[in-house]
């Protein structure tokens, strides 16, 4: 144990004295002032908060999914009944989601820069329950949860493709097959 010996004079048990109290003041001070600690208006949240916030209407019935990536990415794969709002076009575009100003807002992008970006600017413009996915859809598919992609490409299926070069497969050992067999009854 650290043992501390002050000399018998009145300015270190002063100054200990108000280093204490100083201590005690913050300490006090962050748990009489929720809005700072208890209540932040940003959030960070993993793919895995996310996906349970989305999947939890009752908790959450007007949860708002905002993709602030280009529309070509949006395009290319987002997640389920997201909205777009591209973060270089958020600041004209506020007052599309004025109706979610005091509701929760989970907003993401590739890898969560952007949605930082964009976080910030919906806190900054009065929003009051925002939540930044971190790390982005990226997280998100590498997590394993369902999100949307075009018809095309989801339209092939790993299945076919194993079925597919199957049939090659063994179409190629029956050639071989009946070729061997024909020489050896040549042979014969």
């Amino acid at each position: 144990m650290l043992k501390i010996n002050f000399k018998k004079n009145r300015r270190s048990k002063t100054t200990l004295l108000v280093i204490v109290i100083s201590l005690l003041l913050t300490q006090f001070y962050n748990l009489a002032s929720p809005g700072i600690a208890a209540d932040p208006v940003r959030t960070d949240i993993s793919v895995q908060v996310a996906n349970d916030m989305i999947n939890n209407n009752t908790a959450y019935p007007d949860l708002l999914v905002l993709d602030v990536r280009t529309i070509e990415e949006f395009n290319m794969n987002h997640l389920n009944d997201a909205t777009l709002i591209p973060v270089a076009e958020l600041g004209g575009r506020l007052a599309e989601l004025a109706s979610y100003n005091d509701t929760e807002i989970i907003v993401y992008c590739r890898s969560g820069s952007r949605s930082l970006v964009a976080s910030n600017l919906l806190v900054d413009n009065n929003f009051t329950k925002i939540y930044n996915m971190e790390d982005g859809i990226n997280a998100w598919i590498a997590a394993g949860y369902d999100y949307w992609l075009p018809e095309d490409a989801a339209s092939i299926d790993f299945i076919l493709l194993v079925i597919l070069v199957s049939m090659i497969g063994i179409t190629l050992v029956l050639v071989l097959f009946f070729m061997l067999r024909r020489k050896v009854r040549k042979s014969d």
